[in-house]
């Protein structure tokens, strides 16, 4: 195997993969990028990632980039059916939907509260957008806090690659100001995640 090489810029999305390469304790390279915003890395780093966005991550040969794929590649190919169940069991479908619900569904929302707060100029901002916003958000969080019930993680199994696709989210979240719409099950869910020892490791990457 060769070491994984992960550009990584702190904050960002990278953090997901970083995450899982900790969970399942596997080697890897950091590779920083640097903060250009619009177009992070440079020039250079076009070259590895032709829109400039965080993360890639390099396998000898082979280049790719989207985080949520690039945790499944690293699951499919060294994982060795760790933090997934198998492909038999009932909860596979569940896994993979709420694998991608971190992205898909949740990050999405807190992306347009993030940019009508702090990234679009004050005179492209709409109000109305940003109380769509809350108000998805919502909903999008009380279909996660069904899920989770009892149990600590979004599976009863434990605890599994859909939870750090969700975790980082929800640490997106909180840097989009979403207070009001965190549950006190939703805050006892992030404070299991990042309780770990390996969230602990990328958060100071």
């Amino acid at each position: 195997m060769s070491i994984l090489k992960v550009y990584h810029l702190p904050k960002s999305r990278s953090m997901r993969v970083l995450w899982l390469l900790e969970e399942l304790g596997l080697g890897y390279e950091v590779e920083a990028v640097e903060f250009i915003p619009g177009k992070f890395g440079g020039d250079a780093y076009t070259k590895i990632h032709p829109l400039n966005k965080i993360p890639a991550l390099v396998d000898g040969d082979m280049v790719m980039f989207e985080s949520v794929a690039v945790m499944q590649y690293i699951m499919d190919k060294y994982a060795a059916g760790q933090l997934r169940p198998d492909v038999t069991s009932a909860e596979y479908g569940p896994y993979l939907q709420w694998l991608h619900y971190g992205e898909s569904t949740l990050a999405p929302v807190v992306a347009t509260m993030m940019y009508q707060r702090f990234f679009f100029p004050k005179e492209q901002r709409s109000e109305a957008t940003d109380i769509w916003a809350q108000k998805e958000l919502v909903k999008i969080l009380s279909i996660l806090e069904t899920q989770l019930g009892d149990h600590d993680y979004v599976l009863a199994s434990g605890f599994s690659a859909a939870d750090i696709s969700i975790g980082y989210s929800l640490l997106l979240a909180r840097f989009a100001g979403a207070k009001e719409q965190i549950s006190p099950r939703i805050q006892k869910y992030w404070e299991a995640l990042t309780a770990r020892k390996a969230w602990e490791t990328v958060s100071k990457l």
